[in-house]
């Protein structure tokens, strides 16, 4: 093949192939290996590739504490093509205290510490981030300097869709702020940034938004293309406080600040949730009386404009139990733990909206580990 047809051509036929295949290929010969392994081929493939899967990352802790990490291709035979637990490089398997920051384009983002737990289980050894492509078995360890351990910092973890550089943002309440009163906000949050291709992390020239009191806990992220959103806090004259979206552009690295309608922005904190649903997006609103979630979506795109779009009705046979979103799949259903007084553990569901009906997906952990995150293939990382 490589004697009659330009290399250039052949790269551009490698493109349109499915990741499997192109990772066999890259053993066919050492200019396609080289070519392949390059950032440029790496950020080209991921945005122009059509063949790419969607697929789900469950995690979850079973009794003995493992922690185990499941991928499903989210397609039409879901739920049917549950598989075994993936592989799990050993940079993961020694975080302790571990969360799933976020995920984008193929990429997971993991938090925790490597070392012991300290007396009292509390957290201590080195604070750790880690950027795992489950579908390639390629993970990155970076260490996460200035972390208090008892007030944060908020993580948001994404892709910048222009270059394929992932990037980790880091947000600090400063110690003057917890020392004095009157901080003005300009130097009340320090923000720091790293990204994959310069190794270091850096303070953010964005200016961020003036007014906001605290981050809510537990300071849940979602990444849609190119933002990272948070739900913030900010206060009327009178003392009252009220919910907005804090936003992150991983292009240009500003603030921005998207305001909720009061039916959402004064709703008890505690029952509001931030997810992604159909690359858009959404806020989902518990009413405990009713055992029902409102989903809310931006009426154009990302707006100060949210409409409500349905509503998950919860069946007779779960009114009496606890119940968590997780994430949505592709085609809109709504991924659910559900839990009772009877053991401490979970299952996991998913909410078809059309039937109302809900579907125990057979998978059970420990109370409040189970986690959902969506995410498309990519070849992000095969270069490390």
């Amino acid at each position: 093949m490589s004697d009659h047809i330009p290399l250039e051509i052949q790269l551009e036929i490698i493109k349109k192939l499915p990741i499997k295949p192109l990772i066999q290929f890259r053993s066919v010969s050492k200019p396609w290996k080289s070519t392949n392994d390059s950032s440029d081929f790496i950020a080209d493939y991921t945005c122009s590739s059509a063949q790419l899967q969607h697929l789900l990352l469950i995690s979850y802790g079973n009794p003995s504490s493992e922690k185990i990490y499941v991928s499903i291709v989210d397609d039409d035979t879901f739920p049917q093509n549950l598989v075994s637990p993936t592989h799990v490089p050993a940079s993961v398997n020694l975080l302790r205290d571990s969360i799933v920051v976020g995920t984008s384009h193929g990429l997971v983002c993991l938090f925790g510490y490597y070392g012991n737990l300290g007396e009292f289980k509390c957290r201590t050894g080195t604070a750790m981030s880690v950027l795992w492509n489950p579908l390639i078995r390629k993970s990155v360890a970076i260490h996460v300097p200035d972390v208090d351990w008892l007030g944060g910092p908020a993580f948001g973890f994404g892709v910048c869709p222009a270059t394929s550089d992932p990037k980790i943002v880091k947000i600090n309440d400063t110690p003057t702020h917890k020392k004095m009163k009157g901080v003005t906000c300009s130097s009340r949050w320090q923000v720091e940034v790293f990204s994959l291709s310069s190794r270091v992390w850096r303070s953010s020239l964005g200016s961020f938004p003036c007014n906001l009191v605290e981050f809510d806990w537990p300071h849940s992220q979602v990444s849609v293309d190119r933002f990272i959103y948070w739900f913030g806090v900010q206060k009327l004259a009178g003392g009252t406080e009220f919910r907005l979206i804090i936003s992150f552009d991983l292009s240009s690295e500003e603030f921005g600040e998207i305001y909720l309608p009061d039916e959402l922005a004064l709703h008890d904190p505690m029952q509001l949730f931030l997810c992604k649903r159909s690359d858009s997006l959404a806020v989902l609103k518990k009413i405990i009386k009713r055992q029902q979630y409102e989903v809310w979506i931006p009426e154009n795109g990302v707006s100060k404009s949210f409409m409500k779009l349905f509503t998950v009705n919860m069946p007779n046979e779960f009114v009496h139990t606890t119940s968590l979103p997780l994430e949505f799949r592709r085609n809109g259903e709504l991924m659910m733990a559900i839990s009772d007084d009877t053991d401490d553990s979970e299952d996991l569901v998913v909410y078809e909206p059309l039937s109302e009906h809900i579907n125990d997906l057979g998978i059970k952990g420990r109370c409040d580990s189970l986690v959902v995150s969506s995410y498309t293939e990519s070849i992000i990382l095969l270069d490390q």
